[in-house]
């Protein structure tokens, strides 16, 4: 059927009507935009919250001006602006819009469904967004009958309380504990942090008695982090392939570093079922007690014993964004909004899924970035790269593994790394090693400083094995087990 099935089907909701389209960074709704004004539409007004990283959108563009130390800042920053407008943004919409019938094309940020009085096309209902909540997943694994990892909810500041899960749950390789929505959703391993075995949890803790009410702890899981993708409608759960999440440590810090993802990287083939077992079970579920519609993923780590999940992301992820690309560009945004709006137009899904599963097997790919607070750049610079004999360099763009860029971010600059066409890596193993050697390349070339980087799942001392016991899953009783000291909390007796 193909891509273009999907482009025809849905280009005459865009056609002969004014669109404004947000996003975090201009760069990423070049896209976007394009295809709305291929459609037919009579105008287009991008509001980001800077220009970003790539091609500018060719259309006119406000920007925001958006700045914060990390990821998560900027988006909240400009969450914020897009639900609070300034009066240079409401009056930059109504000298686009004078007779207010314009539609809104926006990501996940905006809370309240209008911008300036023009409504949001396919916007998700607040009970999805809640689902995002790590303080509740749990629940939704067991009603979904999927086998997760024990895990304890505690406030961060009841010592007690902290110390007892701490001991429960953190032999093994230790403990991850993650924060709740007190701040608002948080992603990208923010607001996650990580407790070796014999640590001081009190400087983690201090962290977390800032920024939330309460915290999830759970063990840490030794295996390949990633994800898995799905798409609801009202009678339909269609899931897609597995997808490496590259999840990162550094040595001293108990913070992860995310980066980005691949499909260059393929669980065994019992595993890959599980997940899309898991991915089924659990978009059901959320079909059926709040109404989901359109696309979801859950994040995890594929262990020796199989697939754990750790949450789940009610929203259209990057996740099966690369799978759709790779598969011959399908229009997952356009498909996605459809559903939720309730588009009477046949999506024929059990063919969608089959093809884009068929071509993302075909085609791998992968890109990871890391924000630069240190740098301030305006424009992007481009430089081909290859992977040969264990490192990268710089390359001419024939021999290429992959394109490096710099440019405007909300911290002040980004590294951001996308795999070739022909990128000439095999399919199969873990490629967290070679994604993270990349960026010695920008240190050099751009004094980007982003350093050291060691993949999550090699970043513990511990049991060669899997440290946590599943829900209903026997435990490796082979391992060699690591405890938490009784006494790590400072004036304990």
């Amino acid at each position: 059927m193909g891509a273009d099935y999907y482009m025809e089907l849905l280009t005459p909701l865009y056609a002969g009507r004014r669109w404004i389209i947000t996003a975090d960074a201009a760069a990423g709704a070049t896209g976007m935009v394009q295809r709305v004004l291929d459609a037919g539409a009579e105008a287009v007004l991008v509001i980001a919250g800077n220009e970003g990283t790539g091609p500018q959108p060719a259309t006119e563009v406000f920007i925001v001006g958006t700045t914060g130390t990390t990821m998560m800042d900027g988006i909240r920053g400009f969450a914020t602006a897009l639900d609070t407008p300034s009066p240079e943004l409401s009056a930059a919409i109504d000298t686009f819009d004078p007779t207010g019938e314009a539609t809104v094309l926006s990501n996940y940020l905006i809370s309240t469904g209008e911008i300036c009085g023009r409504s949001v096309y396919g916007m998700a209902r607040p009970e999805w967004k809640a689902l995002e909540d790590k303080m509740i997943i749990d629940e939704v694994w067991d009603r979904a009958e999927v086998d997760r990892a024990p895990s304890a909810i505690v406030d961060p500041t009841e010592k007690s309380a902290v110390h007892a899960a701490l001991l429960e749950l953190g032999s093994g390789d230790g403990a991850v504990l993650v924060a709740d929505n007190t701040e608002g959703w948080h992603g990208g391993g923010e607001y996650t942090r990580y407790l070796a075995p014999g640590t001081d949890p009190a400087p983690t803790l201090g962290f977390f008695a800032e920024h939330s009410r309460r915290v999830r702890i759970m063990p840490f899981l030794r295996g390949v982090p990633c994800s898995i993708h799905g798409l609801v409608t009202s009678d339909t759960v269609s899931v897609f392939r597995p997808v490496e999440m590259l999840v990162y440590r550094r040595a001293g810090s108990d913070e992860f570093v995310y980066t980005g993802m691949n499909t260059v990287w393929d669980p065994p083939a019992s595993v890959r079922e599980q997940m899309r077992d898991a991915a089924r079970s659990v978009g059901a579920l959320i079909r059926n007690e709040v109404g989901y519609r359109g696309a979801f993923g859950i994040d995890g780590v594929c262990t020796a014993t199989g697939f754990v999940p750790t949450e789940l992301n009610p929203r259209l992820t990057s996740g099966l964004g690369i799978q759709a690309d790779a598969a011959g560009s399908y229009p997952m945004g356009d498909i996605t909004r459809a559903i939720v709006a309730g588009a009477d137009v046949d999506l024929r899904l059990d063919e969608l899924e089959r093809d884009i599963v068929a071509g993302a097997d075909a085609t791998r790919t992968g890109r990871w970035l890391r924000p630069i607070t240190h740098l301030s750049v305006t424009e992007t610079t481009e430089q081909p790269i290859a992977y040969a004999d264990s490192q990268w360099k710089p390359a001419d763009e024939a021999e290429a593994t992959a394109t490096m860029s710099l440019g405007p971010s909300p911290q002040g600059a980004l590294v951001y790394v996308k795999l070739a066409k022909n990128h000439g890596l095999a399919p199969g193993g873990s490629i967290a090693e070679i994604a993270a050697a990349s960026f010695a390349v920008s240190d050099k070339m751009w004094d980007t400083r982003i350093g050291d980087l060691v993949p999550g799942n090699l970043a513990v001392l511990g049991s060669l094995g899997v440290a946590a016991q599943l829900r209903g899953t026997p435990g490796n009783g082979n391992a060699e087990t690591h405890t938490f000291n009784p006494k790590m909390f400072p004036g304990d007796s």
